[in-house]
């Protein structure tokens, strides 16, 4: 697995930044949080330090967040209405985005679901509750409301809100928040061809149509957060395994998201449910373990960073592939415990070597921009971006490549595997294996 570290307040530090960069070549920045002008700096200021760093930034999604500026105090049984709007009265408390279509559930959530609310009455810009605790509602809190429907064309405005104040950023991949189908992913698609799309789903809906979402989709992130408070705490375990099965069955890289390693903001290790939970992690062939406020906003980032590495390393094994529909994949899989080399211009292969859980090393050498940063995305891959594929001399232009990264290749087994097209044609994945050995480079 690999690390996805959340860029925030404590980690844009040139000093901070510098180490985080040095460690990993993905970084994520959430644009719900701070000021527009702050994520630009930050996404300039990442690329003057590592050039080739692939900036994932996640575009918030239809969910309403409370507009309040403070904190503010909530005592139980304490009756509250939430209203989209521009003026509010005692005891509400305004919205940034309209309250979903639908709402079917009794009761709804703020923060991840951590303060619960029973439903008293609702209408099209309201929804009134009362507080199930005390609590203290920080500023820009999420409203999670199970069950709901939301708007797709509003969900389609504020992506394109987005792309448009972004459209001169050096960014990446595009995090796309609350997907509930294949429609809008496909929109994006067509008009920004060269970004990495990284669905979340996050919702009753998402979880509905997560097969369709994965094939459409470059990659899937699992925000447990609002998943679990849109659909039900009881419901998580099994939406989790849904998302990771449909997902692997395209071959796509699943990011694991929301309190990996909370515990550690306050302990000196993390609680046993952290350990378990990563673990669990790791079984559902997670690729990539998301930091968010543990490294945006914890002063023991450099900490959680650097236990979460120990830990990956620690548990790293060698799996070798379950089953392929074609003899190709068949012969393909005992390549176990050899690294494999992949010459690929825009990475159709990837859905079939992917497709279950690989833990040999990849080395990938592509010459097209957005295949190597897709490649980020996946657990022990280092891809390496050439000149232009000379088609004309392609053998000589392989053996080349792998005498020039001959070290990285052979540095744990004298053997490796080289995957690539012979004779192709559009829309081949991959139809030839050689076994390479490193005293003939």
């Amino acid at each position: 697995m690999k690390i996805l570290p959340t860029i925030g307040p404590e980690t844009i530090k040139s000093k901070n930044l510098k180490y985080i960069l040095n460690k990993t070549e993905i970084v994520r920045i959430n644009s719900s949080h701070n000021t527009i002008a702050w994520h630009k700096s930050a996404i300039r200021k990442i690329k003057k330090i590592k050039p080739n760093s692939v900036i994932l930034i996640d575009f918030p999604g239809v969910k309403p967040r409370t507009k309040n500026i403070i904190p503010l105090k909530i005592k139980k049984n304490q009756i509250i209405t939430f209203k989209y709007g521009n003026n509010s009265k005692a005891n509400e408390i305004l919205l940034t985005k309209p309250l979903p279509k639908k709402i079917k559930s009794k009761k709804f959530s703020l923060d991840d679901g951590k303060y619960l609310f029973k439903l008293i009455s609702k209408n099209k810009k309201t929804i009134k509750g009362k507080s199930l605790q005390d609590c203290i509602i920080k500023p820009k809190k999420g409203l999670n409301i199970p069950d709901s429907v939301y708007d797709n064309r509003l969900q389609e405005k504020i992506y394109m809100q987005y792309f448009k104040i972004f459209s001169n950023s050096q960014i990446d991949a595009i995090g796309l928040s609350f997907v509930q189908n294949k429609k809008i992913i496909k929109k994006i698609r067509k008009k920004f061809p060269k970004l990495i799309l990284i669905s979340k789903v996050e919702n009753s809906e998402g979880l509905k149509n997560v097969n369709e979402i994965s094939k459409f989709s470059d990659a899937i992130m699992i925000d447990r957060g609002d998943l679990s408070a849109e659909i039900g705490d009881y419901n998580l375990y099994q939406g989790i395994n849904k998302i990771s099965s449909y997902c692997k069955k395209y071959g796509k890289p699943l990011i694991m998201a929301t309190e990996n390693l909370e515990s550690l903001y306050h302990n000196n290790n993390p609680s046993k449910n952290d350990i378990v939970s990563l673990g669990h992690s790791k079984q559902v062939q997670s690729d990539i373990i998301m930091l968010s406020e543990e490294t945006a906003v914890s002063q023991k980032w450099k900490k959680i960073f650097t236990w979460l590495t120990r830990f990956i390393h620690s548990t790293k094994n060698n799996k070798t592939t379950k089953y392929s529909e074609k003899i190709f994949w068949e012969i393909a899989k005992f390549t176990k415990n050899y690294t494999l080399v992949l010459f690929t211009k825009h990475g159709v292969m990837f859905n079939k070597i992917f497709q279950d859980n690989l833990e040999n090393d990849v080395i990938v050498f592509t010459d097209q921009k957005r295949t190597y940063n897709l490649t980020k995305y996946y657990k022990n891959t280092h891809c390496i971006l050439t000149k232009k594929f000379d088609n004309k001399n392609i053998s000589k232009f392989y053996f080349n490549n792998i005498k020039k990264y001959k070290r990285r290749i052979f540095q744990n087994n004298n053997f490796a595997f080289l995957i690539t097209i012979s004779f192709p044609k559009k829309g081949a994945t991959a139809n030839s294996l050689s076994l390479i050995e490193k005293k003939n480079i």
